[in-house]
């Protein structure tokens, strides 16, 4: 739905061979709107309708089927499907197979619908529980048997069983005086009460032919899944529908007898999730493709092929998104599927889209994007997320990277034709620009409080400001988005600050300072160390500040073998000046040498920093010293990789290389090299087979206890398991 100019462009089927005649991968190929407030705000200022309807769907109808779906689990929660029939009768003629999602039972949406039906009825003292018997049992089938006779006529899929309204849990009043296995052994036999006369509501209504080949859905989920995995029985013609952990991670996968089941095994996927304050993602989305290819790539190969849904919000902004779950439920399992390899995925879609040929550019840039911004969520942005005083400043880093994201989007942005522009900018600044305005407001307020303490009073000040510019730089962002931007065409449908909970994460906190600050010269180091240790031949630095108003002068005097940024000039509220140690032709020469004829003396290099600033009468001193022992023993062994020779202090320097199997670039000896997942940039390292291994070298200073950190991709089994043993130099796992 982005305002993609009409190009004349080869079709897929043209590219890519004949995929559009091929048979789907994936039987039923599909997206959930939930959570679609906006979408309804969108439709009353530009569809001509009060709420989400005909003229609407007709719309994502037919998206859906450029993209090559044909499945979809309707808006719930502004109003429901059901509340007018053309609803059913446009999907229908447009070959859309309607459904509806774990909390809904037989079409109905009963957040929208069961309590208007009751009042439409007359009927009084009616709860939505099956547990109590009598007329109000008989009123609930009631209510299901009329959405079943007023569906009859299209092709849907009923979703069977029961949940609370409006996503809540089972109702079970009449079960109150029970606990532990007593209690869920009760709530078993209700639920297969309430399948079999679901079930015989449908026999009933559509008649046996017609019911046996219906699809029909379970979804074991959250506390109906405790009840199926406890000895729920559910009919072998359902369909068992997975879903994730709402994260994008798939928890739980269908078992040898499940695979077999004649209803087949479905996917509930979560590319969007409306969820308590800090735990929504509704704003972008930024689980990165290459996660959640690897998450299909395994559920297909686990059996589950009959439907994938997605939820996907509002539809707006998750046009990438859409587009590759979509395509990889048509073509996975097939050969050369281009959704496999997701920087080619977005080469072809950047290409395919726009002029220019920045495909491979603008690939490297959202694929970049979506891993940085995975690690903490716009949404789920907060005070002190990310350290400024650790990992040589983990916080900046990730301003950096933003910053270049942001401009190398920017460049791209330029050079193209002037009606391709608001198109790219939906699809691809917003985002961009977005997270970075979100993460500097974070980022300046996390500062301001770092300066305050430190005592840097105009630094906290202009931190401050900054954080607010930034939250400003947001809000104007948006009001581009929808006022501006395709002559507003999208207005209303990005307001992630209009919703209770927040959509996104707002009001950083701050400290700006209190009271005047004398005019004093600051210096501090990297990670907050008392000095400077090189142990690899990386950048570092100091930082100067000025703790009072104005300026201050300053000269830095500095050992031979150190190569500094700025050796003199002026500091106002903060200069960040870096330092590395030179890499003089005498240096060069001692990389070739081999590790057994180096002195120690070569190696270790010590010296102070002065840095003087005659104004306030000041000389501050800061040591220095660089060993590169252990680091030449690791170059002389070739373990040292050349794009690992950056990493810093503390970090991997070399993995098990003589492990390869098959030569095959990537791969080690039992495990799968996945990239694009790795925290911290690299790659996701996915066990393959019990007892895989895998080696780091690494260098400590001194003995002592340390803290190893694992970073874990948790896409466990829900009842699994998992060990890890970890051993130094082939000492005692531990």
């Amino acid at each position: 739905m982005a305002d993609v100019p009409v190009r004349e462009k080869e079709e897929l089927i043209l590219e890519e061979g004949s995929l559009l005649t091929d048979y789907p991968s994936v039987e039923y190929r599909g997206v959930f709107i939930n959570d679609e407030e906006e979408l309804e705000k969108w439709v009353k200022l530009h569809m001509g309708e009060e709420t989400i309807g005909v003229k609407t769907y007709e719309k994502i109808f037919e998206l859906l089927l450029r993209l090559k779906g044909n499945y979809i689990w309707p808006a719930m929660h502004v109003n429901s499907f059901n509340m007018k029939r053309e609803n059913g009768e446009l999907a229908d003629r447009m070959g859309l197979v309607a459904g509806t999602s774990h909390c809904d039972m037989l079409m109905r949406s009963n957040h929208r619908e069961w309590r208007p039906w009751l009042e439409k009825k007359g009927y009084r003292d009616v709860e939505y529980d099956y547990s109590v018997p009598g007329r109000n049992r008989e009123i609930l089938e009631e209510y299901w048997r009329e959405s079943v006779i007023q569906n009859q006529d299209f092709e849907v899929s009923y979703t069977l069983g029961m949940r609370g309204i409006h996503d809540s849990g089972f109702e079970t009043r009449s079960l109150a005086g029970l606990s532990g296995q007593e209690l869920i052994q009760a709530k078993i036999k209700l639920l297969e009460q309430v399948i079999g006369a679901q079930q015989r509501i449908l026999a009933e209504t559509l008649g046996e032919e017609a019911c046996e080949n219906t699809m029909k859905t379970f979804v074991p989920y959250k506390e109906v899944l405790e009840l199926y995995d406890n000895g729920l029985q559910v009919p072998e013609e359902l369909t068992l529908i997975w879903a994730n952990d709402n994260y994008g991670y798939i928890r739980r996968y269908p078992n040898e007898q499940e695979r077999r089941r004649k209803g087949g095994n479905g996917l509930y996927y979560h590319n969007s999730y409306w969820a308590p304050p800090g735990g929504s993602y509704l704003f972008i989305c930024s689980i990165p493709l290459a996660h959640t290819g690897n998450e299909l790539y395994k559920a297909w190969q686990e059996g589950i092929r009959k439907v994938w849904v997605m939820n996907i919000g509002a539809l707006k902004p998750l046009e990438q998104e859409i587009e590759f779950y979509l395509r990889y439920a048509w073509e996975a399992g097939k050969e050369n599927a281009l959704t496999r390899n997701v920087d080619a995925y977005l080469e072809w879609w950047i290409n395919t889209t726009f002029s220019g040929n920045h495909g491979a550019e603008m690939a490297d840039v959202l694929n970049t994007f979506s891993q940085v911004t995975n690690v903490r969520k716009v949404e789920q942005m907060d005070t002190d997320a990310f350290s400024q005083t650790a990992y040589g400043d983990e916080a900046s880093a990730r301003m950096e990277q933003y910053r270049e994201l942001c401009t190398r989007g920017g460049r791209v942005y330029e050079q193209l034709p002037k009606e391709e522009r608001d198109a790219f900018f939906q699809l691809c600044l917003m985002k961009l620009h977005a997270a970075y305005f979100t993460n500097a407001m974070f980022y300046y307020g996390d500062r301001s409080a770092l300066c305050a303490r430190q005592g840097k009073g105009q630094a906290a000040e202009l931190y401050t400001r900054y954080c607010r510019e930034f939250d400003d730089a947001r809000r104007r962002l948006l009001l581009y988005y929808g006022k501006v931007m395709a002559g507003g065409k999208w207005e209303g449908i990005l307001t992630p600050e209009d919703y209770p909970p927040p959509r996104t994460a707002m009001y950083p906190a701050c400290v700006p300072p209190l009271g005047s600050f004398e005019k004093k010269l600051l210096a501090d180091c990297w990670n907050e160390e008392p000095g400077l240790y090189f142990v690899k031949p990386v950048r570092k630095w100091i930082q100067l500040a000025n703790a009072g108003e104005g300026e201050l002068a300053y000269r830095i005097e500095a050992p031979g073998w150190l190569g500094l940024s700025e050796m003199e000039g002026t500091v106002g509220a903060e200069k960040r000046i870096l330092v590395q140690v030179k890499e003089e032709p005498w240096k060069k020469e001692l990389w070739k040498k081999t590790a057994g004829s180096l002195g120690q003396e070569e190696l270790i290099l010590e010296g102070a920093l002065r840095i003087i600033c005659d104004e306030t009468e000041q000389c501050l001193e800061i040591p220095v010293r660089a060993d590169f022992s252990r680091f030449m023993e690791s170059c002389a062994a070739g373990r040292v990789q050349e794009q690992e020779a950056h990493l810093e202090d503390g970090g991997i320097l070399w993995a098990a290389a003589e492990d390869a199997e098959n030569g095959e670039a990537g791969v080690f000896a039992g495990w799968k090299r996945i990239p694009r997942l790795g925290r911290g940039g690299g790659s996701l390292m996915e066990a393959r087979k019990e007892g895989a291994e895998l080696k780091y070298s690494f260098y400590i200073e001194k003995a002592g206890r340390f803290l190893l950190e694992l970073h874990r991709f948790p896409t466990l089994d829900s009842v699994g398991r998992i060990r890890i043993l970890c051993a130094v130099d082939g000492g005692k796992s531990c």
